[in-house]
């Protein structure tokens, strides 16, 4: 599915998501930020959508993206 053709999609505050399936049910998100810089990471279906900093803060861009993806896939 994700591994031979990416889903992309677009944020609310213009972030481009590429996500690659790497393994099965897990994921490989990028997320292109509008000032050109990028944020990876791997999320597996079944895990929390909750992704913290080294201060405890959620971020807010990573679960937007995974709740997208989630409602995709569901959908």
């Amino acid at each position: 599915m994700a591994s031979e053709n990416p889903i992309r999609f677009t944020l609310s505050d213009e972030t481009n998501v590429i996500i690659k399936m790497v393994a099965d049910n897990k994921y490989d998100f990028e997320l292109v930020l509008p000032n050109g810089n990028h944020k990876t990471f791997l999320w597996s279906l079944g895990n929390d959508i909750g992704f913290e900093d080294r201060n405890g803060n959620l971020d807010p861009l990573v679960q937007e993206a995974v709740k997208r993806f989630i409602l995709m896939i569901n959908s």
